[in-house]
């Protein structure tokens, strides 16, 4: 059974964004101790191939967390033991994703609702993955009720999950809120499994800060590590008391982005999912909105590279 690394530096799962092109072009930065996959549907997970899928794609996973979502135990129990086939670092269960178009089913966050039926959830895939660490991804709930959340937590720990990763945020809240760090620190102080803390991290500064005040055993980055992928190196070298290093050329960043997408991903799959990134990455750029337009109307790859090689040319603000 695998450990939480100490002060673990964790990639969040991002529905089209954190696979395996974002997980390589990563790791090629620095790296991180953990990348969460894309959430997997336990309704699919039994009938993908990872020859086939689009979201079973890895180019190494001693360091990869699949995180699966769904609310039926008997189907959960069956996704999960097919993803423990794998040999993955590890299996997460989805509690904690606010959108509508998942709750709307009883998954995700929904499952905050009712803990009897989470607990039946968490029990299911405990029972298919022995060999190695099962988390849950949790917000605060659908209220900022503490002790609510206090026995939720419980509820997880007493089923056997290794730890656990609190969004700071409540569902209704969906990202409109500044994170409540202090929830983290609660929920650190009344477990005794690991707690990684999850929110509005936008520096390497703030990943320090939310360990230092919360006492939480990692950080987890979501957004930030999609705009700057190099944040988790800086966030080492911060922590390790080392200058940090200056950023990385943006367009060889972007290009190369492209070509990972494009080695992992058929044409139609590896654009779409490049003209998503270049939205984000475009953030870290004065003429980032023409550059997400400009690239938004490619055709292909080929036509996507001349358009990001134009746009770096001209510096267009």
């Amino acid at each position: 059974m695998h450990l939480l690394p100490k002060d673990a530096l964790i990639m969040a799962p991002m529905v089209d964004l954190s696979h395996v092109a974002y997980r390589q072009l990563i790791r090629s930065m620095g790296g991180c101790d953990l990348f969460y996959s894309e959430m997997l549907n336990s309704r699919i997970v039994p009938v993908e191939s990872p020859q086939t899928s689009i979201y079973l794609k890895w180019a190494v996973k001693d360091d990869l967390i699949f995180q699966l979502l769904g609310n039926e135990p008997g189907r959960m129990e069956e996704a999960a033991s097919r993803l423990d086939t794998y040999e993955p670092w590890g299996v997460d269960i989805n509690m904690g994703c606010w959108l509508n178009k998942v709750t709307v089913h009883g998954w995700g966050a929904a499952l905050m609702k009712d803990m009897e039926h989470a607990r039946a959830v968490l029990a299911a895939v405990r029972k298919s993955v022995k060999n190695r660490p099962v988390s849950v991804k949790i917000r605060i709930g659908y209220t900022p009720d503490k002790g609510y959340l206090l026995d939720f937590a419980s509820m997880i720990q007493e089923g056997g999950a290794d730890f656990i990763v609190l969004h700071a945020r409540t569902v209704p809240e969906g990202m409109n809120r500044k994170a409540r760090w202090e929830y983290i620190a609660v929920l650190k102080d009344h477990l005794s499994i690991p707690v990684v803390g999850n929110g509005d991290v936008r520096t390497p500064e703030d990943a320090v800060s939310m360990m230092r005040q919360t006492g939480c055993d990692g950080v987890m980055i979501g957004r930030q590590a999609v705009i700057q992928p190099w944040i988790f190196r800086d966030i080492k070298a911060l922590m390790a008391g080392n200058p940090i290093s200056e950023k990385p050329d943006l367009e060889g960043v972007i290009l190369n982005l492209l070509d990972l997408l494009t080695r992992y991903f058929p044409p139609d799959v590896a654009l779409k999912r490049f003209k998503t990134a270049v939205f984000w990455l475009g953030g870290n750029l004065t003429f980032g909105h023409h550059l997400s337009k400009e690239t938004g109307r490619a055709r292909d790859a080929a036509q996507a590279h001349e358009i990001i090689r134009s746009c770096f040319e001209k510096g267009i603000s």
